[in-house]
């Protein structure tokens, strides 16, 4: 270890060498490709309350479910996934196909990672626990980094949602809605020469 950061403390080093790097690299291309071939979606999906502007109806129940699973949130609780298919429909092309493909992946996972009979949305509320905490402590880097998408994402999702400020104590955004102060006094220009 080594010190970086000039107080004394000391922060754990890794090395990553090219075996630990491809390794890396290697699961996380089988692990898009495998989201490239799973299907998009099955039936038994119910249907969104709301219009979508990115997620098919499938990928709405998905993100719903995984986010209620990862924030503790009840069913009567907030619709994270309407906010976060909002937030995605602004993102770039290739931003939004590896977020399909993330949550093709996590939703038919079950199958492949903890030999389950039934997709995630499927699963009892335990279960579902059970799953994210396999992909947020996997051996995989490349299922750690899914997780982490995904949290990301539902966190965005759910504060984003004025609904869920006022538990925080947050008054919303003050931008129109509050008048600049004018802080300083501004003085005349002066001549060099003074």
């Amino acid at each position: 270890m080594r010190d970086t950061s000039g107080d004394g403390l000391r922060v754990p080093e890794r090395e990553i060498d090219r075996r630990t790097l491809l390794e890396a690299g290697l699961s996380g291309l089988v692990l898009l490709g495998l989201g490239a071939l799973l299907p998009i979606g099955c039936r038994g999906y119910p249907q969104p309350p709301v219009p979508l502007k990115f997620f098919s109806p499938e990928e709405y129940a998905v993100f719903q479910a995984i986010a209620r699973t990862i924030l503790g949130l009840d069913a009567d609780s907030v619709d994270v996934a309407a906010s976060v298919d909002d937030l995605v429909s602004r993102m770039t092309g290739g931003v939004r196909r590896d977020i399909r493909w993330m949550l093709r992946i996590f939703e038919h996972g079950t199958h492949l990672f903890d030999l389950k009979g039934k997709r995630f949305t499927g699963l009892a509320r335990d279960d579902q626990e059970q799953y994210l905490r396999g992909w947020m402590e996997s051996s995989l880097g490349a299922r750690r980094m899914v997780f982490r998408a995904l949290k990301l994402l539902a966190s965005l999702g759910y504060y984003g949602v004025p609904a869920t400020w006022q538990a925080i104590g947050y008054d919303g955004p003050w931008l129109g809605r509050k008048p600049v102060e004018e802080r300083f006094a501004h003085e005349k220009p002066m001549p060099l020469g003074t």
